[in-house]
This record gives C-alpha cells, sequence and structure tokens, in this order.
C-alpha cells in the first residue's frame, strides 16, 4: 500500500555531477522515490532484500545496477506508480547504455561478492545466465539505443578479476553463461536448481525460491513485485510465461519452467494501459466507452490477466476471454495473451450480438448504481467524515478510501482482501449498502501492507447440505462455520449456489 504523491522521476533534473549525467538523472529518480515513501536504507534492504550499501550507490549515483530488476524492486517497495515504473526503466536504460568500460557496475551485480553491510537474508543480484537483462521500453516510448556493447567490457573486467584471484571452473561458468543444468556449481549459479529449491515452487508458497522465481520472471520482462510470496500476482505472471513459453500453462514452476526461466525463449513485452485502453476504443468505435469499462472491469487492462475458474479452466487477458471461448474462435492461450488478437476476437465476439452477453456479470461495472458515489458512508451504523481518521475496520467491514472505488474486506484473522471487480463483488452481496467510506490512510494507520485479491469470490453449498462455503481462485472452498459468522459479513444468501460437488476444499483455513 505504497503512498502516492506528486508524480517523481522527471528527466533532467538533480544531477550531482560526478558521474555521466544519465547515472545522475537515474540516481536522482531513486532518491525522489525513497524520500516520498520516508524509508530508511535498512527498511529498503529489508524490503528488497539488496544489499544497504548498494542501494546508497545507486542512490548515490555511483553505480548503476547491472539488472533492472533491482531498480524495479526498490521503485515498487516506495509505491512507485506505473508511469514513474516506465519513467524509471528509461532513465536505468539510458544510464545502462552510457556506462563506462571501468566505471558503474556493481560488483555485488555481477555475483562475485555480497555487501558487507547486506542484511543476513538479503539475495545478491546474480549475473543473469544469458547476460544482463533487459526490461522491454513501454510500447508508447521510443526504445533507446542498443545498450549490449556497453554493458560488455564490465563484465569481462570482472572475469578477468575472478581469473586474477585464481576462481574455480564454477566462476569462469557463471560469468560466460554456460556450465551443466544440474550439479553443485550451477545449483549456486541457479538457486532454483539447488536441494532447497529441489521441488516445485507453486501457489502459497513463500521465500529464497519464491524471490528467484520472480526475480527471473522481472528479468524476463514481467511487472512484479519481487517480495518471496507466490500470491495471485506471480501465479499469473508464471502462467503466462509458461503459455508464452509453450509450456503447460498450470502455473506451477517445475524443472521445464525452471530451464525456461533460465534461458527464456523471448520476452513478456507487453502493453501498458494507456495503450490497450487507445486500442479498444479504436477497435470498438460503435460502443467506445462500454468497451473500456468492460475490459478495465475484466482484466484492469492487463494483457497477462488470467483468472482460473472452479472448474479448472481459466479466462485470458484483456477481455478475459475463457477456453471455450478460444476453441470456437481457433485461438490459444498464447493468442490470447496477445493484447490485438484478445482485443479483435472480443469485438467478433460482441459483433454477433451487438452486445456484452458474453460477459453479463461486467456490464455492471459501469451501470450507474455500481460507482463510487453511491457507496453507503458509515462506519459501525454512524455516518463517516472523510477528513475523520476513523477505528481500525474490523473482521466482517467493507470499505473504500474516499479517492478511489476499490473496495476492501476485512476477513478472519483480521486479513485484508480486496475484491477486484463488480463481478465477485455481486456474487457476494445485493447492493453496496454497508461499504464503509475511511480515511486514506487507514493501511499505515491500521499496520496493513498488503491486500490478498478474493479472486474470482462467490458462495456455493453441496446438494443436501445446509452449510456454506466462499469460494476464491488461490485457496479453494473455505467453510463458513456457522449462520452468524454468514451474517457478520453480510453475505447474501440468495447468491448461494447449488452444486452437485465442491472441490477443493480447503479444511486449514475455514472463514470463521
Amino acid at each position: 500500500m505504497g503512498r502516492r504523491g506528486t508524480t517523481v522521476c522527471a528527466e533532467g533534473e538533480d544531477r550531482m555531477g560526478s558521474q555521466p549525467a544519465e547515472f545522475d538523472e537515474f540516481a536522482a529518480c531513486l532518491r525522489a522515490l525513497k524520500e516520498r515513501a520516508d524509508l530508511s536504507y535498512d527498511a529498503l534492504a529489508r524490503r528488497t532484500r539488496i544489499g544497504r550499501s548498494s542501494l546508497h550507490r545507486y542512490c548515490s549515483g555511483s553505480h548503476v545496477p547491472q539488472d533492472y530488476g533491482s531498480a524495479h524492486r526498490f521503485a515498487t517497495a516506495c509505491g512507485a506508480s506505473p508511469e514513474e515504473l516506465r519513467r524509471l526503466h528509461r532513465l536505468w536504460a539510458l544510464a545502462d547504455a552510457a556506462r563506462e568500460p571501468d566505471r558503474g557496475t556493481d560488483i555485488t551485480d555481477m555475483n562475485v561478492g555480497v555487501d558487507a553491510d547486506a542484511d543476513a537474508d538479503a539475495v545478491p543480484e546474480a549475473a543473469p545466465a544469458l547476460g544482463p537483462s533487459r526490461a522491454p521500453a513501454p510500447a508508447d516510448e521510443p526504445a533507446p539505443r542498443s545498450p549490449w556493447h556497453p554493458a560488455r567490457a564490465p563484465a569481462l573486467a570482472v572475469l578477468a578479476l575472478v581469473l586474477a584471484l585464481g576462481a574455480t571452473a564454477w566462476g569462469i561458468a557463471a560469468v560466460s553463461g554456460t556450465g551443466p543444468v544440474d550439479g553443485t556449481a550451477d545449483a549456486d549459479k541457479r538457486p532454483l536448481f539447488s536441494a532447497e529449491c529441489a521441488g516445485p515452487v507453486r501457489l502459497g508458497q513463500r521465500g529464497a525460491c519464491v524471490r528467484e522465481v520472480q526475480r527471473l520472471l522481472a528479468r524476463a520482462g514481467a511487472e512484479m513485485d519481487v517480495d518471496g510470496d507466490f500470491g495471485p500476482q506471480t501465479l499469473r505472471r508464471v502462467t503466462a510465461f509458461q503459455a508464452l513459453s509453450r509450456i503447460d500453462a498450470d502455473g506451477v514452476v517445475g524443472e521445464e519452467t525452471k530451464k525456461a526461466l533460465y534461458a527464456p525463449r523471448g520476452r513478456m513485452e507487453t502493453w501498458p494501459p494507456g495503450k490497450v485502453r487507445q486500442r479498444v476504443r479504436k477497435v470498438f468505435r460503435e460502443v467506445p466507452d462500454d468497451a473500456v469499462a468492460l475490459a478495465d472491469c475484466q482484466s484492469f487492462l492487463d494483457p497477462f490477466h488470467i483468472v482460473p475458474n472452479t472448474d479448472g479452466t481459466r479466462n485470458w487477458g484483456v477481455f478475459q476471454i475463457s477456453d471455450a471461448a478460444l476453441r470456437k474462435l481457433g485461438g490459444t492461450p498464447r493468442d490470447a495473451l496477445d493484447p490485438e488478437w484478445n482485443i479483435q476476437a472480443a469485438h467478433r465476439l460482441w459483433n454477433r450480438t451487438k452486445g456484452f452477453g458474453d460477459w453479463p456479470h461486467c456490464d455492471r461495472a459501469s451501470s450507474p448504481e455500481a460507482v463510487g458515489p453511491a457507496l453507503v458512508s458509515t462506519v459501525n451504523g454512524r455516518a463517516s467524515d472523510k477528513s475523520e481518521k476513523t477505528v481500525c475496520p474490523v473482521a466482517g467491514q467493507r470499505f473504500k478510501t474516499p479517492h478511489h472505488d476499490r473496495v476492501y474486506l476485512v476477513g478472519p484473522g483480521d486479513r485484508l482482501y480486496y475484491v477486484p471487480d463488480a463481478t465477485v463483488y455481486f456474487n457476494l452481496w445485493d447492493d453496496w449498502n454497508g461499504v464503509a467510506v475511511v480515511s486514506d490512510s487507514v493501511f499505515a494507520d491500521c499496520a496493513w501492507d498488503e491486500a490478498h485479491e478474493l479472486a474470482n469470490g462467490l458462495l456455493a453449498r453441496v446438494s443436501g447440505d445446509s452449510r456454506a462455503y466462499i469460494w476464491d481462485a488461490w485457496y479453494g472452498y473455505r467453510l463458513i462455520t456457522d449462520r452468524t459468522v454468514f451474517d457478520k459479513y453480510g453475505f447474501s444468501a440468495a447468491k448461494i449456489q447449488t452444486r452437485p460437488s465442491l472441490s477443493p476444499i480447503s479444511g486449514d483455513s475455514r472463514w470463521r
């Protein structure tokens, strides 16, 4: 829940002068993000798993990270907006291209050493197996001049240093990007092949193995957090990577996916929301506003948005085209992740009836009663002054902030969930009544630094059984323990779907 304020990272400001101008501009952007977030280097080191002294060097302009993923982790930890992330990427690419042969490469970026003052659990940034990572330039910006050639000299300098110190064959392989797939040497260079990460990496896991998966996805161009938590965002990016790599898209990082992550066949390049919105309006020239509202409701205009369904199928891309619709359209998941194909395919579906019947629930997203001003401004039954600092919402309460229409739900154990769209909201509740409007500072005041998606949520029961369950795509069915709990959350009994069977049912995380 990073705090947002005035946009930072404007180009051409705050130059320090001791390094190339591109270094100084990149560093100025990092410093502005850090100052706005009011985070210390120690706090950033804990959040990013990058050594404190490396962070200080990046902000001082004396070094530029070899891998853009490091800058992305820094910026997301500071609450950067998508626009700021795009500007930071451009500044990093220009600084990387301006790198001189004997300056500006932090040795920790090449996996030759670790900062003396780095956190004990910090992960040094390893050299990419196939050379320096190049995150894609945003589609609406001109690509900077290729930085590949200037980046070679620092790599050769590090290789010379390793040889001078009597490096082992592993050291040479680590820099050159060659070596066996198995064995101790490769496990050191490729953590996913170590004993610690021997099994598949999957949803619900946390720790260093997940961070490595996230780091590799970010290196391949995916926009995502590197936080060590395999949640819905990571599941979507893994599934997208698998589909794009022509691997069985099951969302589980097994042996084949691990190999592909270290040797990706291509970049996870896609369109930013602005370009998606512009293209949707142009293709759906008959109903541009409705089409954009629908796409935003379906996927937040994210071409790599993937949502699993209760029957094991998935919906893909900008317009969340289902597996069944894909078969009718003669497409594949890989096709559906191409925003141009997805938008054109959605228009073909729309053209059959001149309506959005294939997306019945999200029609509500553009209806007058579904917008923010209709929400009820009460907390515990009393009116809420939007400027008032409210008491922290408790389990069972729904709320939003004055300047954003996303609805949050406080779940069991005071765990914070967010409702991703109107479809999910109306699968659980009848109307907007009962949603409190609270202060924008609620997340900081109540120590909520993350929210978990209530993905594809719905209510269900088994035929002949009165017990109700709540489903979400990441945890399966969870039993709502009794009617008191059901009423506490304000769920609508009319929304309960009766099914012949429910699977999977999670016995470890009941909805209490």
